[in-house]
């Protein structure tokens, strides 16, 4: 998917936090967003994954304009944040952890969810023990954890 930010803007009272700002990533290539803290980058990405309402500007999937209200809508339309510090609960196992936030009613069902997970973790090479509580898991694991997270609710 092509994505465009044409002229973001994110204002936090009389901070701009981004100031007309306008990029375009191409589907299949890799990007850094590179700058000072407090330059905006955090800012940007959470306005691309629906955490924060631009205050101005566009963003445009595949050349259709989009807008999101919250992380949920992003994820609707491909798009996922992992977190420099992984969103888990440490105190559940992996799998827990893998099946939480889904809209998957009061009983998902585990062993679909379980097949999902171990499918995903051999198809990216990681060695995620489902059963294993989070907090055993070093901080790598727990990051592959979230990775696969995003991966299996279909963002790009």
């Amino acid at each position: 998917m092509k994505v465009e930010l044409r002229e973001i803007r994110k204002y936090f009272g009389p901070v701009r936090a981004n100031d007309g700002i306008s990029l375009t990533l191409q589907e299949g290539t890799i990007h850094g967003l590179l700058g000072e803290n407090g330059a905006g980058k955090t800012t940007l990405m959470k306005v691309l994954a629906g955490y924060l309402t631009p205050d101005g500007g566009q963003i445009v999937l595949d050349g259709k304009p989009a807008s999101f209200s919250s992380p949920a809508d992003a994820i609707r339309a491909g798009i996922g944040m992992l977190h420099q510090d992984p969103l888990d609960f440490p105190s559940m196992t992996v799998l827990d952890n893998f099946v939480l936030g889904r809209d998957t009613g009061l009983r998902p069902n585990r062993a679909r969810a379980r097949e999902n997970l171990l499918n995903l973790t051999r198809r990216f090479g990681f060695a995620i023990d489902p059963q294993v509580e989070v907090s055993r898991l070093t901080i790598g694991e727990r990051q592959q954890l979230e990775v696969i997270r995003l991966l299996s609710l279909g963002v790009d």
